[in-house]
């Protein structure tokens, strides 16, 4: 619909633009939740000449002419698209005045927050709001700012630039115009990725590997609920530092802006011991189509490769920085350009920023203020850690701090410390980068008492048990369908799959995709769709009953075939792709008995299905809170039923679910008894008084589940083994003893308990999760053995959301190995039995062991890409970190498995060896060999096989490189034994015959 025409004039009263992609990707990244004012910025002065209402209030209806962002509302279309609509007049007055009188006293912060908390409603101008504080004779104090959507930080200083020009005297024209919006249409629509060409941008993304986090937890632990609260602290920059670093950076043919950002760097080098990490920086966009003077949201976030090593010189940080700032300023940079990249680094955590320290150079004004003073103050919210805006023009630094982990005196000495360092730079840039590590954590100086900047370390406390996580493969996508309309949604998805908390789209580079629109079941059956693609990582599916009448109604036949289909559709797709899955049922505006009884029927069904996650309706807005989840207008215009509100909550609790069940599962969970696995203490009221039922049992079920999905159960518990065995037969016990590969029951610390257990299943304790009802028993494991996984159980009546939370499903067996493990330790412990009878050797003998060597197929890939991913003690080095060793094996030699049995029982696929000829020459690419066989005599038949096939191959040597890695002692001890070295060496070389491999026997060294 075209706009209407002003009644005055004839001309159109709004005009519509699309809303550029930096807009959209702010306004996908607002999460519930998050107050409006991290979402605005804002300035106070205080004006140096009087003014009046009338003369204020027209400076600011010209200002509104001149800069179309000053009459700019962001608005959904029908079809869900945002949209600028620009007004040709602001609809309220921009200006409010306040008359507070001479004595009264007026904190600027405060009054600041307070003008920008209310939340703006984006669909109505102005998007600005402006507030005078008059006191009288005591001069006046202006207010202003604006969500970040048609601001940023230059607008605010350009806004400020001309309401001076005007109160000093210089008329303005106020003629309306809509320039700055097409200037800022045309800076934003191109698409560059940084770098470049396909080659540069690979080599771009490749500057970030190895990057660490920063933990700029300076004051107090990072919290696990972010209140969002900033402080913000001004520093004056001393007389002449800018000249002389303008004067420096010119010697060195580099920008003033790039040698501030260097030296930040190796402040941040130095102060938290980081070689490689991220910034971010706002891309001014204006420059593309020379906007200099445009007002509008024209700065793009881009972030920015830092690094600083021992042993490099300031200026050669500089000269780098420098290149890598003509990369992000060219035109089309995005911030998503290369989160993939950050994803792969790990960057990620829960309820922290994707990035955490933003530098901005405003540029230098053309002449300071003449009729204001700039003040220091902040809008008091942010939803970063620091962002350090240096601005020369009005002489100041300033540092907005994330309260939370980081108070006014520790960002007030980073910021001293900065200062301190552009001087030494300017004066000496040859300087070292890093100076050498000293013992102590580096002093932060700042008023007050001196603070210190610890080393990281991990947070203690529930949240461990939910973070840090693996991420999703970078290429990994999310298949999406649903029975409605998507719209936005997957876009939010990927926002919140790679934003996390914050404001940065993506941390892993996970993509969405979508089955057709209404076509469910055909999406989850089709075996060329997107649930069935090789870069599918996870699934979701979004249900709800009432969409199946969407085109005519539904008898109940039809309804109970459908009942019947779509559970087996979905366990037939996590079947034949292992790939897991999450179903949602969303809710419906409209109440219908029988169409909310099939889905509970659906989910009863699919709730006791390994690989499969359920969600409920009550359970997106469980912890984001939406007052209006439906919206009656887009579901009739588009079967979009949900409110932007509603749908963010859905992206939202989708993402925190996938990125819990793509965790790596654990390999052995240990649980507790009393009061845990059981409610009740056993010793006190017996065998029989404990209560095993309830969501105890559900626990015991989960836990029976995960034990037929490959991992051991363990049972820790301080009690007679005689009264936890009579428990364990009761015969309302879900869980018997048998179904412990260990059972723990004595009174000794549970953490020597559990090394001892980790030691009889021959596993580290870093693959142990660890449940158990009593804080203390949790605070002591994790101060005992930090590398297992301590998690708080919680009481009865809060047992099964934990469940749900901790493990929103159980995984599919992967191989036919994970259904047999706990077998495999059962019949450890008896083979263990036997060898304490005999000697090692006769042993042996009796084992009638069967090794079974053959190359790797297809129906072995699985399991050999698993041996690959789980094997960390026979390895000869650490996998490599895009998981892809089996591929480059099979394409660089061969590859071959090797399973074993004995007497006893089968070992399964234990074994990986490949190989490639060179010359006559047999070299080992790799061997990856199962825990579980170790001691068996296996690795003495895997070496006469290699001794085997280098006759076969014709070649006259055999070797085998081992790297050291923390946990590969065994595969060292081999190496070492066969010549290669010391088995502590970092690297050891064995170059052999094949009749040495033949006559080696381990055991013998």
């Amino acid at each position: 619909m075209p706009p209407p025409p002003d009644s005055g004039t004839g001309a159109p009263a709004y005009a519509l633009r699309p809303a550029t992609r930096d807009v959209v990707r702010l306004l996908r990244s607002a999460r519930p939740g998050v107050p409006g004012a991290a979402h605005a910025v804002g300035l106070a002065v205080r004006l140096t000449v009087p003014t009046t209402r009338r003369r204020l209030t027209d400076i600011l209806a010209r200002l509104a002419g001149r800069h179309a962002a000053l009459r700019t509302a962001i608005v959904t279309d029908a079809g869900q698209e945002r949209r600028l609509r620009v007004e040709q007049d602001p609809a309220v007055p921009l200006l409010r005045w306040s008359d507070l009188g001479e004595g009264a006293e007026v904190d600027v912060d405060q009054r600041l927050r307070e003008l920008l908390e209310p939340p703006f409603d984006l669909a109505a101008a102005p998007l600005w709001r402006f507030e005078l504080l008059d006191r009288g004779a005591r001069g006046s104090t202006l207010l202003f700012g604006a969500h970040h959507g048609v601001s940023d930080l230059q607008s605010l200083l350009l806004v400020a630039a001309e309401i001076d020009t005007e109160l000093s005297g210089t008329p303005l024209d106020g003629t309306v115009s809509d320039r700055d919006i097409d200037l800022l249409l045309q800076a934003q629509t191109a698409t560059r990725p940084v770098g470049g060409a396909d080659g540069a941008v690979a080599a771009w993304r490749a500057e970030f590997a190895g990057s660490r986090r920063l933990d700029l937890t300076l004051t107090r632990p990072r919290p696990g609920t972010r209140s969002f609260r900033a402080g913000s602290v001004a520093l004056e920059l001393p007389d002449g530092l800018m000249d002389r670093v303008a004067y420096r950076a010119g010697r060195l043919a580099i920008t003033p802006a790039a040698f501030c950002l260097g030296v930040l760097t190796v402040l941040l080098a130095r102060l938290r011991e980081r070689d490689r990490f991220v910034l971010a920086v706002p891309v001014d966009t204006r420059m593309h189509v020379g906007a200099f003077d445009a007002v509008g949201f024209f700065g793009v976030p881009v972030p920015f490769p830092a690094r600083a090593v021992p042993g490099e010189r300031i200026d050669e940080v500089l000269r780098r920085t420098d290149g890598h700032f003509e990369q992000v300023l060219a035109e089309g940079a995005m911030f998503s350009d290369t989160l993939a990249a950050l994803a792969s680094q790990g960057l990620y955590r829960e309820n922290a920023p994707l990035v955490e320290v933003y530098f901005n150079y405003m540029r230098p004004a053309k002449a300071g203020p003449v009729a204001m003073e700039f003040l220091p103050s902040g809008t008091g919210y942010s939803d970063i850690d620091l962002m350090v805006t240096l601005t020369p023009g009005i002489g100041r630094l300033r540092l907005d701090h994330n309260l939370d982990i980081m108070d006014g005196a520790a960002a007030a000495g980073i910021g001293e410390q900065y200062l301190r360092l552009l001087a030494e730079a300017a004066d000496d840039p040859s300087a070292p980068a890093r100076i050498a590590a000293q013992a102590v954590p580096t002093p932060i100086p700042g008023p007050g008492p001196e603070v210190q900047a610890p080393h990281p370390t991990p947070e203690a406390g529930p949240s461990s048990a939910t973070a840090p996580v693996p991420e999703p493969p970078s290429n990994a996508s999310l298949a999406l369908a649903a029975t409605f309309a998507l719209g936005d949604l997957p876009l939010m998805c990927e926002a919140a799959l790679g934003d996390g908390p914050s404001h940065q789209p993506e941390s892993s580079g996970t993509t969405v995709v979508t089955a057709p629109y209404h076509h469910v079941l055909a999406g989850l059956r089709d075996p060329s769709g997107v649930f069935a693609q090789p870069s599918t990582a996870v699934g979701a599916v979004l249900l709800r009953a009432t969409d199946l009448e969407r085109f005519g109604p539904v008898t109940d036949e039809l309804l109970a075939g459908l009942r019947t289909e779509y559970p087996a559709a979905l366990r037939a797709l996590s079947e034949r792709t292992r790939v897991p899955l999450v179903v949602g049922f969303v809710p419906s505006a409209r109440r219908d008995d029988r169409l909310e009884r099939w889905e509970r029927d659906v989910a009863a069904e699919l709730s006791e299905l390994p690989g499969i996650a359920l969600l409920g309706p009550d359970d997106w807005t469980r912890h984001h809170a939406v007052d209006d989840p439906f919206d009656d207008r887009t579901e009739e215009l588009a079967h979009l039923p949900y409110t932007p509100q509603f749908q963010a909550a859905v992206a939202l609790t989708l993402a925190e679910v996938v990125r819990t069940v793509l965790r790596v599962p654990p390999k052995v969970i240990a649980v507790d008894g009393d009061e845990t696995l059981w409610s009740g203490v056993a010793g006190e009221s017996g065998p029989d008084g404990v209560d095993l039922g309830g969501a105890r049992a559900l626990l015991a079920r989960r836990l029976l589940r995960w034990r037929a999905a490959g991992t051991l159960l363990v049972l820790v518990s301080n009690n007679d083994e005689a009264t936890v065995r009579a428990v364990l037969e009761r015969p309302d016990s879900v869980l018997r003893a048998e179904h412990f590969s260990v059972v723990s029951a004595a009174w000794g610390r549970k953490a020597e308990r559990l090394e001892e257990a980790a030691r009889t299943l021959g596993l580290g304790p870093d693959s142990f999760l660890y449940l158990d009802d009593n804080p203390v028993e949790i605070a002591s494991m994790r101060a005992a053995l930090p590398e297992v996984l301590s998690v708080t159980c919680p009481a009865v009546g809060e047992l099964e959301s934990f469940v749900s939370r901790l493990w929103p499903l159980v995984p599919l067996p992967a191989t036919a190995e994970d259904t047999l493990r706990s077998e495999f330790y059962r019949q450890e412990r008896v083979r263990e039995a036997a060898r304490e009878q005999v000697g090692f050797e006769e042993f042996l003998d009796g084992l009638k062991l069967e090794v079974d060597i053959r190359p790797v197929s297809g129906a072995d890939v699985q399991r050999s890409a698993q041996l690959i991913r789980r094997t960390n003690q026979f390895t000869l080095r650490a996998r490599s970190a895009d998981g892809r060793d089996l591929e480059r094996w099979r394409q660089r030699g061969e590859v071959w498995t090797a399973s074993a049995r004995d007497r006893f029982g089968d070992y399964g696929q234990v074994g990986l060896l490949a190989v490639r000829r060179d010359g006559d020459r047999l070299d080992v690419l790799g061997w990856a060999l199962s825990c579980r066989a170790l001691g068996r005599g296996v690795e003495e038949r895997l070496l006469q096989w290699l001794a085997n096939r280098s006759d076969a191959l014709g070649c006259a040597a055999v070797r085998i490189t081992a790297e050291h890695t923390p946990r590969n002692a065994p595969a060292r001890r081999l190496v070492a034994a066969l010549g290669g070295g010391g088995p502590d060496d970092e690297r050891l070389d064995v170059v052999t015959t094949p009749e040495h491999l033949r006559a080696f026997r381990s055991w013998r060294h």
